[in-house]
């Protein structure tokens, strides 16, 4: 019954772990991308500065791209960073450079080397054997590294003969230094009226899904109207599976958009704890669209799918879900936005893919009431798939569909990970 607290189960929750599980994996990949890229560092190169060390790992914090050095009995004794790929655009005589900084575990820097350049070869070989410029680096802290604006005044001189190259190096690492302090300052909450407009959103979407009294029903049409015209078009803050996975491969912004972080988590949340569908059933504009599209044309005219065409329709969010995971662990050029209609209504900034998308579910509503919420959406399919039910210990074909993205998502991250 609507409204009605289900007991949480076992299978309730691993089916959330489930979804947890799969974030994790693609968040861990970005990670792992983001400080190493597509040419890892090896411990040989950081043992030529720090002879004791034994294994790398990935600093986890969401805005350092370093790596940290451990010895043999897995103590931290500095850090590496990377230059690339941040900075593949600071070019220097023909090409940009990838270079490696090395840090005690004071922060304290002990090493620069050249791991790789596009540039000029020659010139890349009097640099890297100019002794005095590679070492002008030595003892300055990462923190006044990252503030240097004058070189000549820090005691970093370009090498002549390879000014550009150098000139390029030194720009490269006190920019990828840069760009890691500068994120770690941005830790203010930032609250505007788009934010307490998403959450009220919300809360009346909850107040319709739980509060059953005539009085309050009778306004659902105005509040679908709103969510369409102001939450749709205006504000295009809606729940996609390009704004999901944006976070789980960066980060959650709730700095810049704390009501939209905690918009997102009551989206999933709720369904989860009270086995209210509210987002998709109250709240999306292209769901509230659909309902109207289906009352356009006389009863009569709506057609019924079979029973087999249900099942391999029911199939397609999972392929979409498959296709976002494909994208995102392989690093595709690929708008994930092109495979659902919510972009569409930011009409001025909209792709053709979403819009014909959109266009599509919409005209195919007028005679198959609902057709794209129950069997195209991959939003829609995560937030049915963690919905609290009334036999929430069946394992049905939703939690093996679970199970193979899970599959899925693991191999891509053991046969791809760097």
């Amino acid at each position: 019954m609507p409204g009605t607290a289900l007991p949480l189960s076992f299978m309730q929750c691993g089916r959330l772990a489930l979804l947890l599980g799969i974030a994790w994996l693609i968040r861990d990949r970005q990670v792992q991308l983001r400080v190493q890229g597509d040419w890892p560092v090896s411990v040989a190169e950081v043992r030529a500065f720090l002879p004791r060390a034994k294994t790398l790992k990935v600093d986890r914090n969401p805005v350092r791209r370093d790596l940290i050095v451990l010895d043999g009995k897995e103590q931290k004794i500095g850090y590496a960073l990377r230059t690339m790929p941040y900075c593949r655009e600071i070019i220097g005589y023909s090409g940009p450079i990838d270079a490696l900084v090395v840090f005690d575990e004071n922060f304290r820097a002990i090493g620069v080397a050249i791991r790789h350049s596009y540039d000029t070869p020659s010139h890349v070989e009097d640099v890297s054997k100019d002794l005095l410029f590679m070492e002008s680096w030595n003892g300055k802290s990462r923190e006044e590294i990252s503030r240097i604006e004058d070189f000549d005044a820090a005691g970093i001189y370009a090498v002549s003969g390879a000014t550009r190259t150098s000139e390029a190096l030194r720009e490269s690492i006190t920019l990828a230094l840069k760009s890691d302090d500068a994120s770690a300052k941005e830790n203010s909450v930032e609250w505007a009226v788009r934010d307490w407009i998403l959450l009220s959103f919300f809360l009346l979407g909850c107040a319709f899904a739980f509060v059953k009294k005539q009085a309050l029903q009778r306004w659902r049409w105005v509040f679908s109207v709103l969510t369409v015209g102001l939450l749709g078009w205006w504000m295009g803050d809606l729940m996609a599976q390009s704004l999901l996975v944006g976070w789980m491969e960066r980060r959650i912004p709730f700095e810049q958009t704390p009501g939209l972080v905690l918009f997102a988590a009551a989206v999933f949340l709720i369904p989860w704890f009270t086995g209210q569908p509210v987002y998709c059933q109250y709240i999306c504009p292209h769901g509230n669209l659909q309902r109207w599209a289906m009352k356009l044309l006389p009863a009569q005219w709506s057609r019924t799918l079979s029973e087999d065409g249900k099942w391999i329709l029911r199939w397609i969010p999972v392929m979409l879900l498959a296709v976002v995971i494909t994208a995102s662990f392989l690093s595709l050029d690929f708008d994930l936005a092109g495979i659902e209609p919510f972009d569409a209504y930011l009409i001025r900034s909209a792709g053709w893919a979403t819009i014909g998308v959109a266009m599509a579910g919409l005209l195919l509503s007028l005679f198959f009431p609902m057709i794209y919420c129950k069997y195209g959406c991959p939003t829609g399919w995560l937030l049915e798939f963690i919905r609290r039910r009334s036999d929430p210990g069946r394992f049905g074909m939703r939690d093996w569909a679970g199970l193979m993205l899970l599959a899925w998502a693991i191999f891509l991250y053991v046969t791809k990970n760097p």
